[in-house]
């Protein structure tokens, strides 16, 4: 059976989709509850600024689906490294397991921190890695749009589960 969503739920299943090459599940789940424009306009706005680096944003998203223990959004995550950026199995179970590849710079390395930090408990963030990104150079700006990607993986998460998709 085909769904027919509303014209803003159809026009952001397209940006999800150009924007992953395909629309996972989780989104049609968001889609299905009548909430994913809303969703996408706070957060999806919010992480696709810019201001944080394409790779850096998929290594937090990995890593906060691996703490979350959300297989799907991992896989999505993992894959977009190793097709956009050419990351390898040996480099992501380094990353999983936290001895970090040595393709990872001191940025990438605290941006993994920090999303693991996130995913663990966001009231208690790690503000050593916090100040860390800053003094690599990450803005208020880009640190803000890697917190918008925790928040919106972790409602995706909520949805997963709610929904039983995982």
């Amino acid at each position: 059976m085909v769904v027919q969503y509303d014209e803003k739920t159809e026009k952001v299943l397209q940006e999800v989709k150009e924007y992953y090459g395909s629309i996972p599940q989780t989104y049609y789940a968001t889609a299905d509850a009548g909430v994913l424009p809303r969703l996408w306009a706070l957060a999806g706005v919010t992480f696709r600024t810019g201001a944080a680096e394409h790779e850096d944003k998929r290594i937090c998203a990995a890593v906060i689906a691996h703490t979350l223990g959300i297989q799907g959004l991992l896989e999505a995550h993992l894959m977009i490294l190793k097709h956009q950026m050419g990351w390898n199995r040996e480099q992501f179970e380094q990353l999983l397991q936290e001895t970090y590849p040595a393709r990872m710079n001191d940025r990438q390395i605290l941006v993994a921190k920090l999303a693991k930090s996130l995913a663990a408990n966001p009231v208690h963030v790690d503000r050593e890695v916090l100040q860390g990104l800053k003094n690599q150079g990450l803005s208020k700006e880009g640190i803000a749009e890697l917190i918008a990607l925790h928040g919106f993986v972790r409602y995706m998460a909520t949805f997963v589960s709610v929904y039983d998709m995982a």
